[in-house]
């Protein structure tokens, strides 16, 4: 205040006011004097970096209203012109703000009138266009009336209609006052096109002149002759062929109005044909002179003439070429100044009315065949079926689809049977061998994720089509599976109206199944005794002391097609009667995914154990063991062997050795094998002389689970018995009688050979 000096001051006894601390309190002053008491007078404050009341606003500005003369009771108090949080609107299922009141400078202009107080915001913000995140200075007011008991807001530059470039510089409230009649006047910079401007920088003792250029305003039209194509017309023919097509004629026409324009104006023009198709899709007309959708000219107008235009012709595809026939044939046109050649001198470049859209387009439309009024509404129907009720896991699962689709409206453009296929299923084709179903172009696609197969019912698909396919699909990825798989299937066309069928949705159940055998076989399957030229040795040392050699071989097969997992398989093994050993195990093997153990300890005698080769029967057997078609060996036994009535030893009456066994898994063809190898304790059967025993293992399995999510109602079990005779018995004559014995009987039957030969060669002389 020190700089300020007049001889009428009372300098001595100043009112002093205080604000906020950083509000710029004082930016802005001015008297009221309410029109209900004249002789009251009160002082008006800006302070427009203050904070207010509102809520999530920070630094909105405020005007304070300070009692005059003051008192110390007295205190200046803000006036409550906005008290609310910043407007929203809804976008997206989300609320996002459209206008902006921090920092928005509220109360850096203040004015009043009787009893009008008015104070402005230069810095408010407003989001013009709601989809974007820019926002625009437009600026605000508040006005107060009766006594501040009445509020109003005034904001002229605020719009809600979307420029390319946003609101424009218009900002509201950097100046404002009211006329001798109460008028109120808001400087609004920018709101008008400026004419001419002069900007002066003192600072730099500069002063620059902006000259206004001359704004052209075009008014463009299409004119397109005819406006509906008759594929069928075909009045063109193309350049350097006698090929005849459809054609129309495009007609370009264009004025231009505005002060001080030259007084010839060139536009640079592109049409665009079939503008709405994106890029790299069929366009369905082109220009007649080079068979292109885009073409680029320049069209002169003269001020003094009322119009300039120029013709162009465009031909209409053949039909076999595109398919959209209904979506109508968008043309448009973008045009600019010609600025190539730039006036000289002080001559202005002249400018587009910017509020005027550079861009005009029309539409063409084919004509189809949908009665008066060209308009198609098709009545789609659907139904389809599936030629088995289930799937089985580990199948190749063979699968087809006859579907049945018709028409019965009016055609149907651009018709398309949609078959959304499950992640399971791959499609083979369409089938051909069935002369009731047609062979239509179906073809795979994927979409995203969406993997589909669509086929082309017809462009259009007529009124009164009934047409019937077959889909094939092999269905095999079921591991992950739940219990069904669908199939979404619906026919689809280009059509505005009812351009779809019914939806159908066709599921088939998965399960699981597995055929699971176990074989078996003994090896060798009758043991004679006694043995030609060996006796049981009181402390035997190797396998061959205590007697012949016995191998029983199981064999777990799944036949499929489902895998099988955690499955249990026992072996009860005969192995003594009281305290005498029947057959003495020496070592049990095992192939593929299988593990095993025993409830005792096995060869506890540490015998030495010898390698046997493998018999030509039991090669058999091992060479057969993954032959699915092979069954159960039964043990033959010799006729005269027929007549002892063997007794049987087995687990129920003998104690057994416990083989317990876990297979992991086996999938479709896969085997697990168990081996026993054993010896038979010879000492236990010869104390009994003659009587003939049947010694039988048995062997149980048990699938627990599958690996799959879908669990079968039932899962396979199953049990089989193995025997091996133990016979009294001479099964080869060459063990019993002596090799000397067997070379003089076949001396004697030469000798009496030769003389029965003898006899019969001279009996016919003597005769």
């Amino acid at each position: 205040m020190a700089g300020i000096a007049a001889f009428n001051l009372d300098v001595e006894k100043p009112t002093v006011y205080s604000g906020p601390e950083g509000s710029y309190f004082g930016y802005s002053v001015d008297f009221h004097k309410p029109v209900q008491n004249r002789t009251t007078t009160s002082v008006l404050v800006g302070a427009p970096k203050a904070n207010t009341s509102q809520p999530g606003i920070v630094e909105g500005g405020a005007v304070y209203y300070c009692p005059w003369p003051a008192t110390d009771s007295d205190r200046c108090r803000q006036i409550p012109f906005d008290m609310t949080n910043n407007r929203m609107v809804r976008l997206n299922d989300g609320r996002i703000p459209i206008e902006f009141k921090s920092n928005q400078w509220f109360g850096a202009t203040v004015r009043t009138y009787k009893e009008k107080v008015v104070a402005c915001a230069p810095l408010y913000h407003w989001r013009t266009r709601k989809q974007d995140s820019e926002k625009d200075p437009v600026g605000t007011c508040y006005i107060a009336i009766q006594n501040f008991s009445v509020y109003a807001e005034y904001s002229p530059c605020r719009s809600s209609n979307p420029d390319p470039e946003g609101q424009g510089f218009c900002q509201a409230g950097f100046s404002v006052d009211f006329t001798k009649d109460g008028n109120l006047v808001v400087g609004g910079p920018g709101s008008f096109y400026w004419q001419d401007l002069i900007v002066g920088a003192f600072g730099a003792g500069k002063a620059v002149v902006y000259r206004a250029r001359p704004v052209v305003t075009v008014d463009a039209e299409l004119l397109l002759n005819p406006m509906i194509l008759n594929p069928e017309s075909k009045t063109c023919q193309l350049p350097n062929s006698a090929t005849s097509v459809t054609c129309l004629t495009v007609r370009v026409c264009a004025t231009v109005s505005g002060f001080s324009i030259p007084d010839t104006v060139a536009l640079n023009a592109e049409l665009h044909l079939d503008r709405l198709k994106q890029k790299g899709a069929i366009k369905r007309i082109l220009f007649l002179e080079n068979a292109q959708y885009q073409h680029t000219f320049q069209l002169l107008i003269e001020k003094r003439k009322p119009q300039g235009c120029q013709n162009f012709v465009v031909y209409l595809k053949d039909e076999t070429e595109f398919r959209d026939k209904l979506t109508p044939i968008s043309i448009g046109l973008n045009y600019s100044l010609d600025e190539s050649n730039p006036p000289g001198g002080l001559t202005l470049k002249p400018i587009l009315n910017y509020y005027r859209e550079p861009f005009i387009h029309e539409q063409v439309y084919i004509l189809v065949d949908c009665g008066e009024d060209n308009m198609c509404i098709p009545d789609l129907k659907l139904s389809a079926r599936m030629d088995r009720e289930q799937l089985i896991i580990g199948e190749e699962n063979p699968l087809m689809l006859t579907i049945n689709a018709q028409n019965q409206g009016e055609g149907a453009y651009e018709s398309e049977l949609h078959v959304l296929i499950p992640q399971e299923a791959d499609y083979i084709g369409v089938e051909r061998k069935n002369e009731a179903l047609r062979q239509l172009n179906c073809e795979y696609r994927m979409e995203n994720v969406t993997r589909m197969v669509v086929c082309d019912l017809g462009n259009p698909m007529v009124a009164g089509t009934n047409l019937s396919v077959g889909l094939r699909f092999a269905v095999q990825r079921l591991e992950e599976a739940g219990s069904d798989i669908k199939f979404d299937l619906q026919i689809k066309s280009s059509n505005k109206d009812n351009p779809r069928s019914n939806p159908i949705s066709l599921q088939i159940n998965i399960t699981a199944l597995a055929h699971v055998e176990i074989r078996g076989v003994s090896h060798p399957a009758q043991i004679f005794l006694p043995i030609h030229q060996w006796e049981p040795k009181d402390k035997p040392e190797k396998d061959q002391d205590i007697g012949p050699s016995v191998q029983h071989i199981y064999e777990l097969h799944n036949k499929g097609p489902s895998a099988i997992s955690n499955t249990f398989l026992e072996v009860g093994w005969p192995s003594h009667f009281r305290d005498e050993h029947l057959l003495y195990v020496l070592e049990i093997q095992t192939d593929g995914l299988i593990n095993c153990r025993t409830n005792t300890t096995i060869n506890q005698l540490n015998l030495e154990t010898s390698a046997l080769p493998d018999t030509p029967e039991l090669l058999g057997f091992l060479r057969n063991s993954t032959v699915h078609s092979v069954r159960k060996r039964e043990v033959t036994v010799p006729e005269p062997l027929r007549q002892y009535n063997a007794k049987t030893l087995n687990c129920s009456n003998i104690s057994c050795l416990r083989i317990a066994c876990h297979v992991v898994r086996l999938d479709k063809g896969q085997s697990a094998v168990v081996t026993v190898k054993s010896r038979l304790w010879a000492h236990t059967f010869l104390q009994r002389k003659n009587d003939p025993y049947s010694l039988h293992s048995t062997v149980s399995f048990k699938v627990m689970d599958m690996p799959y999510r879908i669990k079968p109602e039932k899962l396979p079990h199953a049990s089989l018995t193995i025997k091996t005779l133990v016979l009294w018995a001479t099964p080869d004559v060459s063990f019993a009688i002596p090799l000397w014995v067997i070379i003089l009987a076949i001396l004697l039957g030469l000798l009496v050979l030769a003389i029965l030969t003898l006899v019969m060669w001279k009996g016919p002389k003597k005769s």
